[in-house]
């Protein structure tokens, strides 16, 4: 699956390189329209994320994001700024086919794990970011500050024990870098659990990129920077993906 995604700061689009916000590249694009061309090229899902509410949940740009989602007819994901039982609520109150869970999933599984089995295991993306060590691949949180003491494989395992089975995981090295993904991320991941529905995020920068992540057995392709800077359009990276 093809999943364009938007990331909103400042009430605007914006693309971050590797998450750092003083790198901010803001787009004159209008996020409803945004949403409503991406749909109309065929998008079968659509990934949204709230930057202004990851780095300050007091100023949530929840509103914009729901007028602009509200006459969607393909699924969305959302993430950014979700702390609560009653976030959730409300994200899927309003429409949201999902709700993306990034830091807190890996540092409090316990709250997460109930939200879980509250909401339904096929309401949650858990969002795994990750930077590459010399022992293996480390989690990272609180915007990609701190590494988490937990390895990714055992929180797979633990999330995907609960029922979750879609997860998003980025290698931090490569978003926003249009250098390419993180190919063995995704094969390993694949390797280690082929029940999961794996996201990839970031680095995708051509056709044959999306091609390549389909042959790994990769479930679902994350596209930002690419088609905002027109590297290619959704329905040629649709076509690619069927066609791969």
């Amino acid at each position: 699956m093809i999943i364009p995604a938007l990331d909103i700061l400042q009430q605007q689009i914006v693309r971050l390189f590797q998450g750092k916000y003083d790198t901010a590249q803001f787009y004159p694009f209008d996020l409803q329209a945004r949403l409503s061309e991406y749909q109309a090229q065929g998008a079968q899902k659509l990934h949204l994320v709230d930057l202004e509410g990851a780095r300050d949940p007091s100023k949530k740009q929840w509103q914009q994001i729901q007028a602009a989602t509200a006459q969607l007819n393909v699924p969305y994901q959302i993430g950014g700024g979700v702390r609560s039982s009653a976030d959730v609520e409300q994200w899927l109150e309003a429409g949201a086919a999902q709700v993306v869970i990034g830091s807190k999933a890996v540092n409090e599984q316990q709250q997460v794990a109930q939200w879980i089995r509250e909401y339904g295991a096929q309401h949650f993306v858990i969002a795994l970011d990750v930077n590459k060590t010399d022992t293996g691949w480390a989690p990272a949180t609180h915007g990609w500050l701190q590494s988490a003491d937990v390895s990714l494989f055992s929180l797979v395992d633990y999330y995907s024990d609960l029922g979750v089975q879609d997860f998003l995981c980025t290698d931090i090295s490569k978003d926003g870098t249009m250098s390419g993904p993180s190919f063995a991320l995704y094969q390993q991941l694949q390797e280690h659990n082929s029940r999961l529905r794996i996201q990839a995020s970031g680095g995708v920068s051509s056709l044959e990129d999306i091609a390549k992540l389909k042959a790994i057995g990769t479930q679902g392709v994350i596209l930002g920077k690419s088609l905002l800077d027109g590297a290619f359009n959704v329905e040629e990276a649709l076509a690619c993906y069927q066609n791969a």
